[in-house]
Order: structure tokens, then C-alpha cells, then sequence
């Protein structure tokens, strides 16, 4: 609602709200009408802007954007007697006004001072624009699949990329590679993250987790999120997991393994690509994660697509009988010690306990699908292997096997003392004291309380909102159902803006509700210096809107190389393209910079995207779209 407000009546106000504000704090897309609302009031004491304290006055006041009348006044509360935290260097106030209900554009106003808050709705849709935008994310990630100016916007249409001679269509075997008999069609997929390869073992766990967030609230997934299939009576989710499942059949082999994965080249745009790609493996990691996803689309898709719901029980059969057999199959990509250099960039290949659990989410998967009890049999025989049953530990970083337990506790014959079980373990290790006690004990002075801020923070910060979620969602603890959805939201506010840096962790997001948003991410379409899409507001069109970034990492540094050992002259100036020096010895929450400089900078640990990370994020944002 709010940006499109400006009418010549409240002119004056939309850009006075248009500049940024630091110090008064609020979800810049909005809040739910029933939600708690608090916006932070942060004075900072610690890091890049010390110097920049802010003293508020004693009176804030909500203001009707549209009419700029009062709406609500009152006073802000001191956290913790005015401590300085650590993660965030700031000292903070909160300002209640859970009370305004009524649906409409508001910002926050400290009566004294004059300093106001960003813009924000009140509305039971207020999370719908967004999730709008963030899911098709996906989209924008097509690989082998062309973005037409209809559904990407001028600014990001592109012909089809990797379809070129000895590119996806006919890939051949990284190892052999003068070999043609070993060319193979592996086009489509997703875009992994800023690079452009595509990883089964995590094209799976996307899979996963947009079949898992459509399962959990099916209403909050439409048929009109403006993609190539909207309008087509199926939800456009489904349509996006068909897109990386038909990609997925193809890594397949006779036997049921499965491709390991897929390189490719980068290129700004996607299709200006003319690099050869290549595949590597097969792996047992790689057949039971595609055993997992085949079987999980082949129930989701019995109601829309019986004869390929068949399709996909059939190759998840295929792929775990194989897996079965070739148990010890290991491929390791990109790996000097195992020749394999230069084949994609991140390492796919899993450890032992990794590789158990997908087993066991395979085997979930496929009773689930299948209903047959040998599947079913193996599970509740090996469950307790699983790390949160035999570690008793909660944390976001162990989302896949806690999330596959507490799966198996929704099944209609799941036996009654493993359900006890898990949902016993999850409660014990979720109420200890980087969970639950820090939560209670009001730990974090922006509400979203969060052990670790290392490569991928946001991403965690979703994955933790998910776990009180959870909470919730299995019936686990009932006495603080209420409490346990609203910790999850707080991490969504987190997202949105509230934290240190006032910063909306999506790309691009003026237009559709957010003022401060990632302006650049590293990412091998959006480079830097690219003339059209290197930054929002400066070059041309800057990156598609709606990715997630990495966020704050205390272990960010520039290269080791730096400021002098980089080779030569020319390459040691790059060391000072930007100043880093935000970004160092910085509370956690502060150790962010807006950049997508490359190599000897690094940004990449900060800024760069995934789909790993906008996976959490939709999950825990649906959950707050009806």
C-alpha cells in the first residue's frame, strides 16, 4: 500500500520518509493487524558509528501516513537499563504500539527530536507483496530457460542460457572430458547462488523446502505470482518444483544413479554464456537425496499430475535400490586430491552422519509416498542416529534432520511412543539456553536472538525462526503456542529491517515496500561494475529484486594477499576499491557491507546469495501469509 501513497496531499510526507533514517527501527514492509508491533529507538555506542549516539525524547507518536494525523502516542522503554550489547554495539529503547490494529500506512515519529522511521502497513496481506517477489527468485535462477520481459520486467529478461554446443544439452563427464559418448542432457535446474552451478544434493533441499512450506500453509501459495505457469490452476510453488524435478529425472541414469553435479559458467546476462559445462559424479549422497525429492513431488503431485507423480515414485525406487547397493560411493568436486579442480565451486559432497540422515529422510519420504512398510520399518529402526536425537540438540544449523523427524510425527501410522519420543527430544532441545532461555531472558535488544553470525547469517536467522515455528506447527509445548509464533515473526522483522544497519536484507525492494534494501549482491549476472545491473539507484536496473543476501559474518576478511602480495600493482589497488574497514572488528550484527566487489575483496561472504538461504526465508515468511 505504502508506496504508492504519495498523493498530492501527503507529497511532503512520502519524501520526508524517503531519506534514511537510523535511528528509529520498523519492519519496513509492516506488521499483521493482531501482531506485536515494537519499533526499536537505537543510540549506537560500538562499531563503525559510534560517533553517530542519538538521544531520543521521551514522546513517540504512530502517524496516519496518508493523512499525517496521530494516531497513537507513547513513551519508549530502555532495554536492560541502558546495556550495551555485544552482538550489536548499540544501546536501544522499544516502543510499543502493539494497540493500532486499523489497516493503513503509518511511520514512527520521535515528537522531540523530529526523527522518524521508515514507512510501514498494517495489513493482513502485508507479507504477500514480498513473498511475492522472493519466490520468484527462483525464476530469476532458471537455468536453460528463457526470462521474457512479461514475467522478469524489462530489466531482466534474457534468452535462455547454457543451451550452446557442449553445454547443458550435451554435457559431457568432467573426467572425460575428450569423450563424447559420455554427453548428457542436464539443462534446466536452478542457479545455486552467484555461481551457476547446480548441486543435487542442495537442488534436493530446495526441493524440500518449497514442497514443505506449501504442505505447511497451503493458502499462503497462490496461482499468481507471475511466472511463465500462473494462471494455470495449480499453485505457482508446485509449477517452480515441477521445473527443478524434470531437471532432476534428467541427472538420473539406467541403473537409478545420480549426476553428482553440474558446472557451468557464469555471464552478465545468464545467455551471454559460452563456456562448456560439464557433470560429475555419480555419488550416494547425490541418488538419496534425489530419492528424498523424487518421492516427496511424487505424493505432492498425485492430485495434479498423476502420471508424473508416477514418474517420480518409479525413479525414487530406482534411486534407492541403487544407493542400497553402492552405499560407499563418494564423489568429491572441485578437489585438487581427487582431480576434479574446477568442476563448480562449492563442495556438495557429505560426511558420514550427513549421509545417514538422508537415507533417513529417504525412507520417510518414500512410505510417504508409497506406503510401503519396508521403508517405514527402516526409519523407525535408525531414527536414533539421527544428530537431535542422539546429541539432543536443537539448532539451525541441523534444520534438515529435525525438520524430517518432526515430519515423521504428522504421519497417519506413525507409532505413537517414536512420535513421544521426538517431540520429547525437540522440547528438551529447544527450551536450553541458545534457544528458548535466550529468548525468555530477552538476550537480543532487536528480539531476534541468534547464536552465530558467520557465512550465511540470514539464512540462520530464518532457519531459527523456523524452529519456534515449529514449536507451534507440531503441537509441541501448547502452554506458549501464542508466544512460539510470535518469536518466529521477530525473525522475519529482523529480515525486514530490524537490526543495526535499518536494512531490508532483500535486494531491490523500493518499489515494493521496503526504502532500504541490498543495493548489491555478488552474483555472477548482477557483477560489479556492470553498467545495467551492478547496483540499485545506480546503475541501470541493479540486481532482480527479492534475494535474500548472505548478511553479517564476523569471519569476513579481504584476501590474505592484501594490501600488498597480490601479484602486482594493479592487482594490490584492488585490495582499496572500497574501504572494509565497516566490515572489520565490528559487533556481529554490524559485520555487513552493502558491496559485490570480487576477488581480492571477497564480498562474496557477505553479500552473496543462495538458494539454501531463500528456501528458510519463504518458509518462515509464509507461515504469516493467509
Amino acid at each position: 500500500m505504502k508506496h504508492i501513497l504519495c498523493s498530492f496531499l501527503t507529497i511532503l510526507t512520502c519524501i520526508s520518509t524517503s531519506f534514511a533514517q537510523k535511528y528509529i527501527i520498523v519492519d519496513q514492509f509492516g506488521y499483521l493487524p493482531e501482531a506485536q508491533k515494537i519499533a526499536i529507538i537505537r543510540s549506537p555506542q560500538i562499531g563503525y558509528d559510534a560517533n553517530e549516539n542519538y538521544t531520543p525524547g521521551k514522546k513517540f507518536a504512530v502517524i496516519d501516513a496518508q493523512t499525517n494525523k496521530t494516531v497513537f502516542k507513547g513513551s519508549a522503554n530502555i532495554w536492560k537499563e541502558g546495556k550495551i550489547d555485544s552482538t550489536c554495539g548499540d544501546k536501544v529503547w522499544r516502543f510499543d504500539f502493539s494497540q493500532i490494529q486499523q489497516e493503513g500506512s503509518y511511520y514512527i515519529k520521535d515528537l522531540k527530536t523530529k526523527e522518524i522511521s521508515y514507512t510501514f502497513d498494517i495489513s493482513k496481506n502485508v507479507y504477500k507483496e514480498a513473498l511475492k517477489h522472493t519466490f520468484r527468485y527462483f525464476y530469476y535462477q532458471r537455468a536453460g530457460y528463457e526470462k521474457t520481459v512479461q514475467f522478469a520486467g524489462e530489466g531482466w529478461a534474457d534468452k535462455a542460457s547454457h543451451l550452446g554446443p557442449m553445454q547443458d544439452k550435451n554435457a559431457r563427464n568432467f573426467m572425460k572430458k575428450d569423450d563424447a559418448s559420455t554427453e548428457m542432457d542436464v539443462h534446466g535446474g536452478w542457479y545455486d547462488a552467484g555461481d551457476f552451478n547446480r548441486y543435487t544434493n542442495w537442488t534436493c533441499d530446495y526441493i524440500q523446502y518449497l514442497l514443505l512450506s506449501y504442505e505447511e500453509n497451503p493458502a499462503a501459495w497462490t496461482d499468481d505470482f507471475n511466472i511463465p505457469e500462473s494462471g494455470n490452476g495449480i499453485p505457482d510453488i508446485i509449477d517452480e518444483v515441477r521445473f527443478g524435478l524434470e531437471h532432476l529425472l534428467r541427472l538420473q541414469f539406467e541403473d537409478g544413479s545420480v549426476v553428482a553435479v553440474v558446472g557451468s559458467h557464469e555471464a552478465t546476462p545468464p545467455s551471454a554464456c559460452n563456456e562448456p559445462s560439464y557433470w560429475g559424479g555419480p555419488s550416494t549422497s547425490s541418488a538419496l537425496s534425489a530419492a528424498a525429492a523424487y518421492a516427496y513431488g511424487a505424493k505432492i503431485f498425485k492430485q495434479y499430475d498423476k502420471d508424473f507423480a508416477q514418474k517420480l515414485q518409479t525413479a525414487a525406487i530406482k534411486a534407492w535400490d541403487w544407493a542400497e547397493k553402492n552405499p560407499d560411493v563418494l564423489f568429491y568436486n572441485n578437489s585438487n586430491e581427487h582431480g576434479t579442480a574446477g568442476l563448480a565451486a562449492g563442495q556438495q559432497e557429505c560426511d558420514d552422519l550427513t549421509r545417514a540422515e538422508k537415507k533417513l529422510l529417504a525412507a520417510l519420504r518414500l512410505y510417504d509416498a508409497t506406503d510401503h512398510n519396508k521403508y517405514k520399518v527402516f526409519f523407525e529402526t535408525n531414527y536414533k542416529i539421527a544428530r537431535m536425537v542422539d546429541w539432543i540438540l536443537v539448532f539451525p544449523f541441523g534444520e534438515a534432520n529435525q525438520d524430517m523427524l518432526l515430519y515423521y510425527t504428522s504421519l497417519k501410522n506413525a507409532k505413537p511412543e517414536i512420535t513421544n519420543h521426538i517431540k520429547a527430544v525437540y522440547e528438551r532441545a529447544t527450551d536450553t539456553i541458545f534457544n528458548l532461555f535466550a529468548i525468555k531472558a530477552d538476550d537480543d535488544p532487536y528480539l531476534a536472538f541468534q547464536k552465530d553470525y558467520v557465512w550465511g547469517s540470514n539464512g540462520t536467522k530464518a532457519k531459527q525462526g523456523c524452529i519456534y515455528y515449529n514449536l507451534a506447527q507440531y503441537n509441541i509445548m501448547p502452554e506458549i503456542h501464542n508466544d512460539a509464533i510470535e518469536y518466529a515473526l521477530r525473525y522475519v522483522h529482523y529480515l525486514h529491517g530490524v537490526n543495526p544497519l535499518n536494512k531490508c536484507y532483500l535486494t531491490n525492494m523500493g518499489k515494493y515496500g521496503a526504502e532500504n534494501s541490498v543495493r548489491q549482491i555478488y552474483h555472477g549476472w548482477f557483477e560489479n561494475g556492470n553498467e545495467k545491473w551492478d547496483e540499485a539507484g545506480v546503475s541501470t536496473y541493479g540486481p532482480a529484486p527479492g534475494f535474500l543476501c548472505g548478511g553479517p559474518n564476523i569471519e569476513y576478511a579481504w584476501d590474505q594477499c592484501c594490501p600488498n602480495n597480490c601479484g602486482n600493482e594493479y592487482n594490490n589497488a584492488r585490495c582499496y576499491e572500497i574501504d572494509v574497514k565497516p566490515l572489520i572488528g565490528q559487533p556481529a550484527q554490524k559485520s555487513y557491507l552493502d558491496m559485490n566487489n570480487g576477488w581480492p575483496i571477497n564480498s562474496w561472504s557477505v553479500s552473496e546469495v543462495s538458494g539454501g538461504y531463500q528456501v528458510h526465508y519463504l518458509r518462515l515468511l509464509s507461515k504469516f501469509v493467509k
